[in-house]
């Protein structure tokens, strides 16, 4: 983004003058932009993109020159912004001279300070300045022989801080300008530092050592010989602008700079002798879930579902590079059981699609498609083919895109039982002491392919309720689909009250099933209402009604 250029401002006024230094502009993920203003001695501008609502700025305050200047205050903060809208940004700026100045943020639109972090104070021989705040700018460092003298004193939030005084001779340094005025000139004329934008915090005060500028300005130090040596007090930072949310400062330690351990903090930045900086990031393209939702799919089912991400952006992207990562220990498959599918489709924002294919990473756990051409700007979407294998669990889950460092979750995708189980036949009566019935259930199939062999698990609810009849027990489960009988022979537990049956082949296709067992009700069996509980894999239903009488 070219820097562009403010007309200058009457100096009484608080002068604006034009920057023509580069800005940096960085890009490490997809849409994600990084932008970095560094000092250039004049009010610099930033042009808020189009589809940009957001910004999240950094910023740090000017160090303090010579001998063991303070240390610039950070502050930081997000930033609710209208595309197209302009953002002044100050670069340690107004700061005694020799001292660190503010850094921050103005808006134009609505004439107020967004963020401003304070300049550290200047240091001279052995006396070390003030460090840039947090709310509070620190003060200089004193060396004196007579009490009757005063350090220079940190801002304290919109009050500048006094310059350093001595009262027996009447020598004093100039004070810290408060919130929209500029620091005061010391006795010996040096001057205070300038407002750089009219109600942009205080200007440093003037002084053998000067004051750093910020939310409001660090009183200057003085320097008399031997007898008197002070340095410089730090500004206050600022974080309450309108629109700002998040908003969070830490104070300068000592020479050093405060936030370095920001991610975005570049080595010397605030520190001693150190320009400060401001870091502006934004993101003018967004990666999330698109297609229609809940994207369904049955287990060992042989039709696919194409769970996807949208990407919308404002700007023009090249060739990138997408990996899709399967859930873990889901059980999906790309494509399906039939035919494996390796592919990624676009749309691109004229409707038109384009297929990617994708390299299978060594454990099938991901694809990777490169140089993907998405056709921005605009709003693309993109899918792939995936299927759930028989032993998915049920539920929802999704994939995850990574769209050239962005990532985001899929469609939602919903994973069904293979099979539904249900009461089968009309209800029955069984009689204390009586012949036997057989209770049962239905299995349909949901569109499950090659349904493997399942173990089938039957309860009896009660004591008085037994397997077989008044002429011996019954360990046999029926199996009937489409007129053909089949019939297995389970393990009873120990307690008779359940019985086991293996390597079930319910050979369902497309057609119902229907099994029952042999159940009665011996003479002491409680009456009333009753059924057998049957698990089919890991579908479970009560058989047909029984009523014991």
């Amino acid at each position: 983004m070219a820097t562009e250029t403010i007309a200058p401002v009457s100096a009484s006024a608080g002068a604006v003058e034009p920057s023509t230094a580069p800005m940096a502009v960085e890009s490490p993920a997809i849409g994600h932009r990084i932008q970095r203003f560094n000092y250039t001695g004049a009010v610099q501008k930033f042009i808020v993109p189009p589809g940009v609502s957001k910004i999240d700025a950094r910023c740090w305050g000017g160090g303090g020159r010579g001998w063991g200047g303070g240390g610039g205050g950070f502050a930081a903060g997000d930033i609710a912004v209208q595309p197209g809208e302009t953002l002044l940004v100050v670069v340690d700026m107004g700061g005694g001279s020799g001292a660190g100045g503010m850094s921050g943020l103005y808006s134009q639109r609505l004439g107020e300070p967004l963020l401003i972090a304070g300049g550290g104070g200047e240091g001279w021989n052995n006396v070390a300045g003030g460090a840039g705040g947090g709310t509070h700018g620190s003060d200089g460092t004193v060396v004196t022989r007579d009490r009757s003298w005063t350090a220079a004193r940190g801002a304290s939030g919109t009050t500048g801080g006094e310059g350093a005084i001595n009262r027996n001779a009447g020598d004093m340094a100039g004070q810290g300008g408060s919130t929209g005025h500029r620091g005061s000139s010391s006795f010996r004329l040096r001057a205070g530092g300038k407002v750089p934008i009219p109600g942009m915090g205080g200007g440093g005060g003037g002084g053998d050592t000067s004051g750093g500028a910020g939310w409001a300005g660090g009183g200057g130090g003085l320097v008399i010989g031997s007898r008197f040596q002070c340095g410089g007090a730090g500004g206050s930072s600022f974080v309450q602008g309108p629109g700002v949310t998040n908003g969070r400062t830490l104070p300068g330690a000592g020479t050093r700079s405060g936030g370095k351990g920001d991610p975005l903090y570049h080595t010397g930045i605030g520190d001693a002798n150190g320009r400060g900086q401001v870091v502006l990031q934004w993101t003018d393209s967004t990666v999330t879930p698109g297609g229609p939702p809940d994207q369904q799919l049955t287990q060992g089912g042989d039709k696919a579902a194409y769970p996807g991400v949208r990407v919308t952006s404002t700007i023009a992207l090249g060739p990138l590079t997408v990996t899709v990562t399967l859930p873990p220990d889901r059980h999906l498959l790309w494509g399906t059981q039939a035919q494996a599918d390796y592919q990624l489709t676009v749309e691109h924002p004229d409707k038109t699609r384009v297929p990617f294919a994708g390299a299978l990473s060594g454990d099938g756990g991901s694809l990777t498609f490169t140089d993907v051409n998405l056709q921005l700007p605009g709003t693309t979407l993109m899918w792939v083919g995936v299927s759930a294998d028989h032993d998915s669990p049920i539920g929802s889950t999704h994939l995850t895109f990574d769209v050239s460092g962005k990532t985001s979750p899929s469609t939602r995708i919903v994973v069904n039982p293979a099979l539904t189980v249900s009461p089968s036949g009309d209800p029955v009566i069984l009689q204390r002491g009586g012949e036997e019935k057989y209770p049962g259930v239905k299995v349909g199939n949901n569109g499950s392919r090659n349904v493997p062999l399942q173990t089938i698990s039957v309860v009896l609810p009660q004591a008085g309720l037994r397997f077989g009849g008044p002429h011996g027990p019954d360990h046999q489960l029926t199996v009937m689909t489409n007129g053909d009988t089949r019939v297995y022979m389970g393990t009873i537990s120990a307690d008779g009250s359940t019985l086991t049956f293996t390597d079930v082949d319910l050979a369902v296709g497309t057609a119902e099933t229907v099994m029952w067992v042999c159940v009665s009700a011996t003479e002491d069996a409680l009456t009333g209402p009753t059924n057998v509980a049957f698990t089919v894999g890991n579908q479970a239903s009560p058989s047909t009604m029984m009523t014991v009488t």
